[in-house]
């Protein structure tokens, strides 16, 4: 008995573990904080913009740019990501017009994530890109001109694989269960046969 309760809590801790190694992979840092808001309408054009994330981010591939009409980056300087924030400033001159931020960083657990924050600037009208608008290089933009996470899609998929993982972990604790049951008949029915010979 003491063999057989040894495996049921190998068992228990071969789930435990398969599911804990999974759990981690869905939590992947999200934009929570940005300066300007999406759709915010500022009265001046800022002198810096900055991004506040769930967890630290890494402090290589942090990419803002700030995109008008034309496609001109008035970013003044590479962003500079310090923790979980990423800021960046912003040339002097800037236009009353329509801008997207477009922001791409790397999340402490190295999984890319990107977003587009639209936002206007003095008496500017919001920037409003074609239906077929294509992806640049530190996002990617949506034909109202909305905020969006690139990565939101992808952040997903690691829920479904631990929920496939826990699920699979189930079917083989239960597996090796019925195995060791069946294991452990095996013997007693090869008694009863040699007694009744």
């Amino acid at each position: 008995m003491s063999r057989f309760r040894a495996l049921l809590a190998g068992m228990a801790a071969a789930v435990i573990a398969v599911l804990s190694a999974a759990a981690p992979a869905s939590a992947h840092d999200q934009l929570i904080a940005s300066s300007p808001t999406p759709g915010q309408a500022l009265a001046a054009a800022p002198a810096s913009v900055s991004l506040e994330f769930s967890g630290d981010v890494l402090t290589t591939g942090a990419v803002i740019v700030i995109a008008d009409a034309d496609g001109a980056d008035w970013v003044a300087a590479p962003a500079v990501p310090q923790g979980a924030t990423v800021t960046a400033d912003v040339r002097p001159g800037m236009p009353d017009a329509g801008y997207e931020l477009r922001w791409r960083v790397v999340s402490a657990d190295g999984h890319p994530i990107s977003g587009v924050i639209p936002f206007t600037v003095g008496d500017g009208e919001p920037l409003v890109r074609d239906a077929g608008a294509t992806t640049d290089d530190a996002g990617s933009g949506s034909a109202d001109g909305s905020s969006r996470q690139e990565g939101q899609a992808t952040q997903e998929n690691p829920v479904i694989r631990t929920v496939l993982i826990g699920a699979g972990g189930a079917i083989v604790a239960v597996a090796l269960f019925a195995l060791v049951r069946f294991l452990r008949r095996r013997p007693r029915s090869a008694g009863t046969g040699d007694a009744d010979r």
